[in-house]
């Protein structure tokens, strides 16, 4: 290695002013040395064959390109520009002999682009001039190659090496992909250590004039130096601009107690003293500096408005309590003046009372919607009109997001329940009008009794809060009772218990088949199933609106693309048949931003394509925000995904509204399908939804078919997908393979039944 280290220059040592720098010969020697051993082993190579083929001028042309390599590599160092230029000659002269000896145009037209190397090889060693000269004439042999022009008559050679194909591309991918590569890396490497010798430089001269920067021109502070009599030696710009002194201060031995007598001049006192000067107040302070003489540099920091603002303490703490009591955005008054305000009612007022707390039902909805300013203009409507109310409630305060506390004093719960409330609740529920746009709100209410509830204000809104949580659209009013408490706590076990199995990925899927009328199975949907080891089994009912609630279901439908697209890359190894499969996608997943690149991530982890998978969206995932919806779609539809939307039929639904978007198909909810067969009105508006989504080009799902006469009545409208128990329940995996293994893609309701 030290050889090598030696020969090759790999060191960068100083070069002296005129000499050529080390990394220069470093990478003139690597392409010679590389360059030499090439053209002996082709020498080599090609002897016999010369020979054999009476190609004596091939002979001739290897051994001299060989001792040409060898004597500039020898003469690189004392000789560095004589052989940098000769190695760029020699070059051309390759691709000359190349042109003149080469029978096949094509091959000789390959032997030109060895010419292209001449400007990367000249930058390197010699500077630009010469990479300019060298790209100027390789215009020539870009014009033989354009024009075929075909010089090899001029040699009267008629015949060239059988393998001459494998020596030209071999050469020139040898030539471009390591020698050049090689030199490259080596002036590259001589740049880092250029580059970290210049910061080390740098740093050094940095630290050497600290002491002056940091006294004169780059202070930000006054500074003036005395000599140890106190007589004013210097002083920065910054101090001339701030005092207004002049220059020839320094020649006049000016004490500096002319400029400030308040300022007294002992070790004791003098360090960090307060100091006037005219209208302004400055920070003095010194350092001691011991030469020949003792010096002391005074730094002068004008703190005149923190002088004023002291002198107005008293008056901003008064604001700032003001502050502390109002919501830094809404401006409304906040949970801790409520909490304040509630402890001295309860300490004058020996009653008992209620406190409310209203949020809105469709808050996040809002949310996602609306812009903050919006959310928040909406949230100080619904103040605005508690405090309008003639008989309206106290103490209104914000204290939480979309939260609003008040206190009634009812007499009694079912008074506060069936009158009070309710004529707050369509009080707050009137349409809004925000920035010209008309809104819409439900509100809930949770509410708690003092003493009854807790024995102070915190502890009553706090349980307040908690009965707010167990209100919904069905009962819009929830008051506290241990029992609602107990429930909530074990929903937020088992919340704690889902996170874990998140994090585990213990959840597994089962696949239920989605078939034709006569049970071909065309298609899979993918059903998280949960088997806790402390709860058991828990249903999808129970914890999938836990993940919602409590932000966990876009971990979920993460966990549930990994297993589904593991699934079916471990099904197409095993050779089994390649059906689509759907997967359920929520409001909170379909309004991330990083959707699409995470889904397409896991994809590609397991090589699964797009149209295997069928991506099941519901009407809130669309209404959210609509514009970013109809964007994603298209972007998803152009990568090849179905789009479906579930559970049509549940809430209000309005199949006007999905064709403003690019949908595949649509899933027919089970409360539409279960009544086909008993309700003729039903059935008239199933099949009127069929011929919509016909006209409009949309597949249509029939889910939750459990009957024979079902499947009979849906394909006589036109149904041609099927999804429910009459043909299969969802099943593991494994299960479903052992089905396909037996019978193929086809679900018999009959075998089905028999194997339950």
């Amino acid at each position: 290695m030290h050889f090598f280290n030696r020969f090759f220059l790999l060191n960068d040592h100083y070069s002296a002013p005129g000499q050529v720098a080390n990394w220069r010969i470093s990478a003139l020697r690597i392409i010679l040395s590389l360059v030499m051993v090439l053209c002996f082993a082709v020498a080599c190579h090609t002897y016999t064959s010369a020979i054999e083929f009476n190609l004596i001028y091939i002979v001739v042309l290897t051994s001299s390109f060989l001792a040409t390599a060898c004597g500039l590599l020898i003469a690189s160092k004392r000789f560095y520009h004589f052989s940098a230029h000769a190695l760029l000659i020699a070059i051309v002269a390759a691709s000359v002999s190349m042109n003149l000896f080469l029978t096949d145009l094509e091959l000789a037209k390959v032997g030109s682009m060895y010419m292209y190397s001449c400007p990367i090889i000249a930058l390197m060693l010699l500077g630009y001039r010469t990479a300019l000269a060298y790209g100027v004439l390789n215009i020539a042999p870009f014009y033989m190659i354009i024009n075929n022009v075909d010089v090899s008559g001029l040699t009267g050679i008629a015949q060239q090496l059988p393998d001459a194909d494998l020596y030209i591309t071999g050469l020139i991918f040898l030539f471009f992909n390591i020698c050049i590569p090689l030199a490259v890396a080596r002036t590259i490497v001589a740049a880092k250590r250029l580059n970290k010798t210049m910061i080390s430089a740098n740093t050094h001269l940095k630290d050497k004039n600290e002491l002056y920067r940091s006294l004169f021109t780059e202070s930000n502070k006054a500074k003036i130096i005395v000599d140890e009599n106190l007589v004013i030696t210097d002083f920065n710009q910054h101090a001339i601009d701030m005092f207004g002194i002049k220059k020839e201060l320094k020649e006049g031995s000016v004490n500096l107690s002319h400029l400030f007598p308040a300022l007294v001049f002992d070790d004791s006192n003098a360090q960090n003293k307060i100091v006037k000067y005219k209208k302004s107040y400055f920070k003095a302070s010194y350092q001691q500096i011991t030469m020949s003489t003792n010096y002391r540099v005074y730094d002068f920091y004008d703190c005149t408005q923190e002088q004023l603002i002291k002198q107005n303490l008293s008056m901003m703490e008064q604001e700032n309590k003001r502050l502390r009591f109002r919501d830094s955005q809404t401006k409304l008054p906040n949970r801790e003046w409520f909490e304040l305000q509630c402890d001295r009612l309860t300490s004058k007022y020996q009653k008992g009372f209620y406190i409310v707390v209203a949020q809105s039902a469709n808050s996040e909805y809002l949310n996602l919607k609306l812009t903050k300013a919006d959310s928040q203009a909406l949230l100080i409507n619904a103040y605005k009109r508690l405090k309008a109310m003639p008989d309206g409630p106290l103490l209104c305060a914000h204290i939480g997001v979309g939260k609003l506390a008040f206190i009634i004093g009812a007499n009694s719960q079912n008074e506060l329940e069936d009158k009070l409330l309710m004529q707050i609740k369509n009080t707050l529920d009137k349409t809004y009008n925000v920035f010209g746009t008309k809104c819409q709100q439900s509100f809930l209410f949770g509410f708690a009794k003092y003493p009854d509830h807790g024995k102070n204000s915190a502890t009553v809104l706090s349980n307040a809060c908690e009965a707010l949580k167990l209100a919904n659209c069905n009962m819009g009013l929830s008051g506290y009772n241990e029992k609602q408490s107990q429930a909530f706590i074990e929903k937020y076990e088992i919340s704690m218990l889902l996170d874990e199995a998140l994090q585990q990925g213990d959840l597994s899927v089962h696949y239920q088949p989605k078939v034709d009328a006569t049970g071909q199975c065309i298609g899979l949907e993918a059903l998280a199933r949960w088997n806790s080891p402390i709860l058991g089994n828990v249903s999808p009912v129970v914890f999938i609106p836990i993940a919602e609630e409590y932000r966990m279901v876009s971990r979920l439908t993460d966990l549930i693309i990994q297993k589904v697209c593991a699934q079916i890359a471990d099904w197409t190894k095993a050779g089994l048949p390649s059906v689509p499969v759907a997967i359920n996608i929520s409001l909170i997943d379909f309004s991330q931003t990083d959707f699409m690149s995470k889904l397409v991530k896991y994809l590609a982890d397991f090589n699964v394509k797009p149209p295997q998978i069928e991506l099941e969206l519901t009407e809130t995932s669309l209404e959210a925000n609509q514009a970013h919806s109809l964007k994603l779609m298209q972007t998803l539809q152009s990568w090849g995904f179905t789009i479906s939307v579930d559970d049509f039929g549940v809430g209000y639904s309005n199949i006007a509204r999905l064709a403003d978007y690019p949908i595949n198909k649509l899933k027919l909810d089970r409360s539409l399908i279960s009544q086909v067969t008993s309700s003729t009105r039903q059935k008239s508006l199933v099949k009127a939804v069929h011929v919509m989504c016909e006209e409009l080009d949309i597949k249509c799902v029939a889910e939750g078919v459990e009957t024979q006469e079902q499947v009979a009545i849906m394909t006589q409208m036109g149904c041609k997908e099927f999804q429910g128990f009459y043909f299969a329940k969802p099943m593991p995996a494994e299960n479903f393979a052992q089905h396909v293994s037996r019978h193929g893609l086809v679900f018999n309701p009959k075998e089905m039944t028999a194997q339950l």
